[in-house]
């Protein structure tokens, strides 16, 4: 690469050559004057042509914030994006991103302006969680920016986000689990709480859950689809991630409760006739439809304040499912299988949650000691 400068009246000018044009392969060149003296325009052409060597250089350009991340970023990504993820990169943008720093110059943004955005946000009473969303989606969007040739390095890898909260999981008792159960027994999606209670299966698992995914006599069911919220609605979509496809084994008593809710959906599906649009749901409504993810959560919230439990949400029993099944001895390997999770996460998460596994530990090597 080369360049030059040269005195323009009273200021200096720089001119240097860009990369060819990668479609045409001809010669661009690129020149910035207004240097008060020689010095200043050669500093800037040699860092100019350094970055140009080494590949970190961006074509000046005009393009804000908003512009990028709205306009062009997302409509290119938003095709390999499950439709979950879509709906909230869409609101992250529109609500956060863009109102905040939408209007600054792609090239211009700073670690301050994210560090400022954070601080803004937190102001206004927003969570961590929903701090560390926006930095996320402005981090990938700054990689992709960095990675197009758009900007010299990405802000968003030098700022300061609100670090990760420690993970603190509630779970409930065995006890509370037993008074939920029975307080739902006649309840016609008693099924549905009790496969969640035992499972741990995701609220997304259980309303996309079909028919032909249940093996009865194996006592077992296939995670291979989940039905989610989005922007308007809810869809089905693969599960979550590829380790959250799984085989789960069924205990004898929820293999009934499903049996009986079968029945109870046969009956329903003679009574409703032609008004019955059979999709081979699991959980489905009157007339066959899908149950929206919402209502499962509002209908858990109704149960679980009339069975006198004061705290929890449709997710503790996934909580609860785990850490059962963890303070009963089941390996985390196991455990993590079951529920579709990373072995690291069921350590990292629930590790607080078994205050009696250190002294289990120390009694169980205190005794095969004594042993000897």
């Amino acid at each position: 690469m080369t360049g030059r400068t040269f005195k323009r009246g009273p200021t200096w000018t720089v001119v240097y050559d860009e990369l060819p044009d990668p479609e045409t392969g001809k010669r661009r060149q690129r020149s910035k004057g207004g240097f008060r003296t020689q010095r200043e325009a050669q500093a800037f052409l040699t860092g100019q042509l350094s970055k140009l060597g080494d590949g970190s250089y961006a074509a000046p350009a005009k393009t804000t914030v908003a512009e990028f991340v709205r306009d062009e970023w997302l409509p290119a990504v938003s095709g390999g994006l499950r439709a979950l993820s879509r709906t909230r990169y869409e609101s992250v943008i529109r609500l956060h991103i863009v109102p905040n720093v939408g209007p600054v110059r792609l090239q211009a943004l700073s670690p301050g302006h994210l560090n400022a955005l954070y601080a803004k946000l937190d102001g206004e009473g927003l969570g961590t969680p929903t701090q560390r969303l926006v930095h996320a989606v402005l981090g990938r969007a700054l990689k992709d920016a960095m990675r197009w040739g758009k900007i010299p390095r990405n802000p968003a890898t030098m700022a300061e986000p609100p670090a990760r909260p420690s993970p603190s999981a509630k779970a409930w008792t065995a006890g509370e689990v037993v008074r939920f159960l029975g307080h739902v027994e006649g309840d016609r999606l008693f099924a549905l709480w009790r496969l969640a209670a035992t499972t741990g299966m995701r609220r997304g698992e259980l309303a996309g859950l079909a028919w032909r995914s249940l093996d009865f006599d194996g006592a077992r069911l296939s995670v291979d689809q989940q039905y989610v919220p989005t922007r308007g609605g809810a869809t089905f979509g693969a599960p979550k991630v590829a380790r959250s496809r799984r085989t789960i084994a069924l205990d004898s008593v929820t293999v009934d409760a499903l049996r009986e809710h079968r029945e109870t959906q046969r009956l329903e599906r003679t009574f409703a006739a032609d008004a019955y649009s059979d999709r081979d749901l699991v959980f489905a409504d009157a007339l066959g439809g899908p149950v929206h993810p919402q209502r499962l959560t509002e209908g858990f919230a109704k149960h679980r304040k009339a069975a006198g439990i004061l705290t929890g949400t449709l997710h503790t029993l996934r909580h609860t499912a785990a850490t059962l099944a963890l303070t009963e001895g089941v390996p985390v390997h196991i455990v993590a299988a079951r529920l579709g999770d990373d072995p690291r996460t069921i350590l990292t998460t629930y590790a607080h949650l078994l205050p009696q596994s250190d002294e289990l530990a120390a009694e169980r090597v205190a005794a095969v000691l004594a042993e000897r």
